[in-house]
């Protein structure tokens, strides 16, 4: 399903159909999950995202794989949920150790698949990209990716996308994008809206 913004944008699902959710789900969900994740030593919302990938997950049954660069071309990491494999990109796994914004969003975002129980479905008739994005799995990961990275007590704390990037650790533009999502929903402003 094709959505038009009021800025002249189109955009399309690029993910699976699966399971709706809202953004207020998928905070509601992100909040519950971020209490049992690592933080960086002395943090006290910037993610250990490389102790996600190395013991988190696996203790949770995941395994991990690292996959050479030419390997994953087209893709940073994927998630095999039905093998309990998370299979990450060379690269974006050296990232992790050099604390590069895309490599820690990079797991978290798998982990989000994990946690929403993204699994390939086969629809007969279904059309890629003709679902809503409330029910597009990659949609809901980069949301849940935001809500767990950023939390709403860190956002409210921050202020800005600058001060908000450098305590969670994350780009600014996602601090950007995080922050003016949160008023468009009024949960920083006091005003509340309803979006999909």
């Amino acid at each position: 399903m094709t959505t038009l913004y009021s800025n002249g944008d189109v955009r399309t699902p690029l993910g699976l159909k699966v399971s709706p959710h809202s953004y207020a789900s998928l905070e509601e969900i992100a909040e519950g999950i971020r209490a049992a994740l690592p933080l960086q030593s002395g943090e006290r919302y910037n993610l250990d995202c490389a102790r996600i990938l190395e013991h988190t997950l696996p203790n949770a049954g995941y395994d991990y794989k690292i996959a050479e660069v030419c390997d994953l071309d087209e893709c940073a990491a994927f998630t095999i949920p039905e093998k309990n494999l998370v299979v990450v990109r060379g690269d974006i796994y050296d990232m992790l150790y050099e604390g590069n914004v895309f490599g820690r969003s990079t797991i978290v975002h798998e982990m989000g698949h994990i946690v929403l129980k993204h699994a390939v479905t086969l629809h007969r008739g279904a059309t890629l990209g003709a679902h809503r994005f409330c029910e597009d799995s990659e949609w809901q990961a980069k949301a849940i990716t935001a809500a767990i990275m950023m939390p709403l007590a860190a956002c409210i704390e921050a202020g800005t996308s600058e001060k908000l990037a450098a305590m969670c650790g994350t780009s600014i533009t996602s601090a950007t994008f995080r922050l003016d999502n949160l008023r468009k929903q009024g949960k920083l402003t006091g005003q509340r809206r309803l979006f999909w």
